[in-house]
Parts: structure tokens; C-alpha cells; sequence
């Protein structure tokens, strides 16, 4: 059952039993993880329970042995680099509640006798089926939110507006995988009303398994871009395998989707979901117009939804950050918050580690720590917002090797080094295999031999980037995790003194 956007929702949000059809309904959560005994497991996943209690229940789950808790059932993951199998006594040595594991584990004569040990076909496939049934099991709402950019910061402001009015549960760093997302479900709480999960992909079909398992009552796309080509023919298929998500929503639930992408609002326009577009289209039922770019944390715009207008603004630069919370918006007012309390918690929104933190030194120069993933458009993004702030005296682009672009990688980089150029930045720091093609590109739009720098790894370009700052500079290091461009930014946190506040 779906309480999505009704008042069933709300009586349980303030911890009462609602009453539907005249009848009083069960708490907002029903038996989840931590209450499942090891037998109601091995029946979940059809195994067979070789060792250990039956009545004992996990604290939780793990797939690492390194981190597992103790009270964790460990999951055996069979994977390309190595096998969890491998490390089951390490697990249980640790102190996990006991391991799933799969025909081909041979039980150590001296494994703890009290220690649960379930066999199943396929671990992997076990670990989505225990996150389906815990899904089944819980009666909240849950939200989606996928798409080639700014993701992660989506759901983040989701859930930090959604936590204005209820209790938001949100996955964790990038646990946006078809391992992630089950363990993330796993770790839904008893006292969560609303679930808010990323869900990426890297081959046509991910997203629509991760959908049978979490069931989205609404989903969020956020926009279609040149991203993981290297496995894709084309942008279009790239739609296709984001379209999932508005496949898996039937007519009951809510689709968020981008307006101003039209591959995007090709989609909206197709699904059968009540649809909820954001942009900036005269025509969007969420958005923003009189955009200002005031500070380096302070974004200026008119709000509309749904007939009503405010002003609002957000403690970030740019029209992507904008982008990222019109979704927000749209899910505030579907969960019923009033216009007047999301914008009030918009401006009290705070930057994701690695997502665009503003990090200013006593040296006098400022640093954006954007290091934590890029791609064609993210970086066009960041180096507009750059280019069009006033004050600094020098505007220097530090850029990693945007990965997995396919066989048009090459021709990316180089129109984003000439991009860089065009508007304005003043130095490239070009980092890592492709990021050479950015270079090239910034010298061919005119930027001079001497203002630009290539580099093959992270550390040569950090200690470059210490001797080039100065007083009066902006920075921005902008990077896919491969190239570890967070080296760049650590090595100038520990050779200079950030400012207070």
C-alpha cells in the first residue's frame, strides 16, 4: 500500500495509528531487518540454514568483511576481484551474526558453533531478494532519483527538505548500485516515513531491477548527458536505461522530471505516473526564474509552484544547484510541506563532501572542492559559474580525466578545454589520459602555452597547483574519483591555513 502524498502519512508521521476504511492500521513499519529471525531468512531466500539458531535476528548486513559489525550477517559476494567467500572467518571472527553463502563453501571444521551459516544458489541475488522482502515489509514511501548529472546532490536536498516535515531516510555516499542499493534498503528503520535512494546504472536493465526491489512510489530524473558512453551506443540509449525508472511507477505513484532536457521530457510525457515537471520552461509546474548568481554561497531566484511565488535562495553558486533543488521543491509540496517552510529550509542547505565546497584560506585565495566525479556537462557547469562570479583575479581550472565517454571521449575533452578558454578561465590544470585533449583545446581557443598545464597524475599536479596559487585566486578542482584529484585538494589544506568561517 502507498500513502504517498495522503493523510495516512501525515497521522503517522506524528505517531498515531491511522484509521483507513474504519480500521486502525499497523504502525508505519512493520517487522524489518533486525527483527527477521535466521529461519524467516533462509525462508525469504529459499536457502537451507546448515549451522546456527534459528531464532537469533542480525543487527544488519555487510558485503566487506574489513568493516563488517558485529551482530552483521555477512553476505559471500562472488566478484571480479575477489571472492567474499575468502573471507567468511574473517567475518565471523569479527563477530558477525553469521554468512550466507553459496554451494561452493566448504565450512571451516572450527567455525563458532553459534554462528548462522545459510546456503543459497546466489549470494548476490540472495542479498536483492532480503532487501525486496524488508522493502515489502515496510510501509513508508520511497523515492528514486536517477539521472547522468547531479544525482546525488538531488536526493540530498531532497531529504534535507522532506526532513523539514518528517523522518528521512536517505542512502548513504554513492550506494547507488545494484549492491548499494539493497543494502541500503536494509538499514530502513522503524521510524522512517519517507526512504529518498540514487539509483545509477551502467548497463540498460540495472535500473529497472533496482525498481522491482525498491518499488518507488515516486521518482525523480534529473537530467539525460554524455555519461558512461564507453557502454552505451548513444545518448538515446542512455535515455532508454533512465526511462526505467518512469516505466517502474504506475499511475498511483509521482514522476519528477526536467523540463528543460527534452530527451527528459520525452520521458515525463510518456509515463504513467501522475507527472510533476521542474525547469526553467515557462510551462514547468515547478520553477525558477530571475536567476542571480550573487556569491560564491549565495544563489539568488524567483520560486514558482504550483501557483504560488516566493522568493528564495540557495548557499550555493550556480544554476545547477538550482536545477538540484527545484525536485526538492516539487516533492515538498507533493508531501504536502507549505511553500513557505521548503524555502526556508533551501537556505539552510549545506554541500555534500567533494560536491562543490567553498573552502576560503588566510593566504587569500579560494578553493571549490568539486573532486568527487565529472563529466562534459558538470564541467561546463562549474567552469560558467566560475567564469561569471566577480572578485577573484585569477580563475584556475584544475580538471581530471572525465572516464568511461567511450570513443568520443577525446572530442569531449578538447571542447571542454576550449569551453574553459572561451569563458574565461584564466589557467588549466589538466590532469590524467584524456584531460591532455582539455589542454589541447584551451591552447586551440587561444589560451597561451604557458597558462596551461598537463599532467598524468594527481600528485604532480598537486604539488604544481601549490606553487601556482596566490592571493586573490578562485581554484576549482573538478574530477571523476579514477584521477583522485582529492589529492590536490589535500595537499593545499595541509600546506596553507583555511580561514574561519
Amino acid at each position: 500500500m502507498s500513502f504517498i502524498n495522503s493523510r495516512t502519512l501525515h497521522d503517522r508521521r506524528r505517531g498515531a495509528g491511522a484509521v483507513m476504511d474504519g480500521k486502525e492500521q499497523a504502525p508505519l513499519s512493520e517487522r524489518l531487518l533486525s527483527e527477521l529471525t535466521a529461519g524467516e531468512i533462509e525462508s525469504v531466500l529459499g536457502g537451507a540454514l546448515l549451522a546456527g539458531p534459528r531464532a537469533g535476528a542480525p543487527s544488519g548486513v555487510s558485503i566487506d568483511s574489513r568493516t563488517i559489525q558485529p551482530g552483521e550477517l555477512f553476505f559471500a559476494i562472488r566478484g571480479p576481484r575477489t571472492d567474499g567467500h575468502l573471507h567468511v572467518g574473517a567475518a565471523l571472527d569479527a563477530g558477525a551474526f553469521g554468512a550466507v553463502v553459496d554451494a561452493g563453501f566448504v565450512s571451516a571444521p572450527d567455525s563458532p558453533a553459534d554462528r548462522v551459516l545459510i546456503r543459497v544458489e546466489d549470494t548476490h541475488a540472495a542479498l536483492k531478494e532480503l532487501a525486496a522482502e524488508v522493502r515489502r515489509r515496510w510501509l513508508g514511501s520511497l523515492v528514486a532519483v536517477t539521472g547522468s548529472v547531479g544525482k546525488t546532490t538531488t536526493k540530498e536536498f531532497i531529504a534535507h527538505v522532506l526532513g523539514s516535515e518528517y523522518s528521512v531516510y536517505r542512502s548513504q555516499g554513492n550506494y547507488n548500485n545494484l549492491f548499494g542499493l539493497p543494502l541500503s534498503i536494509l538499514q530502513l528503520g522503524a521510524a522512517d516515513h519517507i526512504g529518498v535512494f540514487e539509483m545509477g546504472m551502467s548497463a540498460a536493465g540495472e535500473i529497472a531491477e533496482m525498481c522491482r526491489i525498491a518499488r518507488p512510489h515516486a521518482g525523480v530524473l534529473t537530467a539525460i548527458a554524455p555519461v558512461h558512453l564507453e557502454f552505451f551506443s548513444s545518448i538515446d540509449d542512455i535515455a532508454r536505461a533512465k526511462g526505467e525508472l518512469a516505466d517502474a511507477i504506475d499511475e498511483r505513484g509521482t514522476f519528477v522530471y526536467n523540463a528543460d532536457d527534452p530527451r527528459v521530457r520525452a520521458i515525463g510525457r510518456a509515463a504513467r505516473a501522475r507527472v510533476i515537471s521542474f525547469g526553467t520552461s515557462a510551462d514547468a509546474d515547478v520553477a525558477a526564474e530571475e536567476i542571480e548568481v550573487a556569491a560564491l554561497h549565495e544563489t539568488r531566484f524567483t520560486l514558482r509552484a504550483f501557483g504560488e511565488t516566493r522568493r528564495a535562495m540557495l548557499p550555493f553558486a550556480g544554476l545547477h544547484y538550482v536545477m538540484d533543488a527545484l525536485p526538492a521543491v516539487a516533492l515538498g509540496r507533493h508531501y504536502r510541506i507549505p511553500l513557505e517552510q521548503i524555502v526556508e529550509s533551501l537556505a539552510d542547505l549545506r554541500s555534500a563532501p567533494m560536491r562543490g565546497q567553498v573552502m576560503r584560506f588566510k593566504e587569500g585565495f579560494t578553493l571549490i572542492d568539486d573532486s568527487y566525479n565529472s563529466n562534459p556537462r558538470a564541467l561546463l557547469q562549474m567552469i560558467d559559474t566560475v567564469a561569471g562570479l566577480r572578485g577573484p583575479d585569477r580563475r584556475i581550472l584544475v580538471a581530471g580525466e572525465m572516464r568511461e565517454l567511450g570513443p568520443e571521449s577525446k572530442r569531449f575533452h578538447r571542447e571542454s578545454g576550449q569551453a574553459a578558454a572561451q569563458r574565461g578561465i584564466d589557467r588549466v590544470v589538466a590532469v590524467g589520459g584524456d584531460a591532455a585533449e582539455l589542454a589541447r583545446g584551451a591552447r586551440e581557443a587561444g589560451m597561451p602555452d604557458s597558462s596551461v598545464q598537463f599532467f598524468a597524475d594527481a600528485d604532480e599536479a598537486a604539488r604544481h597547483v601549490r606553487e601556482l596559487v596566490r592571493t586573490g585566486d578562485l581554484v576549482l578542482v573538478k574530477g571523476s574519483r579514477g584521477v583522485h584529484l582529492e589529492r590536490v585538494v589535500e595537499l593545499l589544506r595541509r600546506s596553507f591555513e583555511e580561514a574561519a568561517g
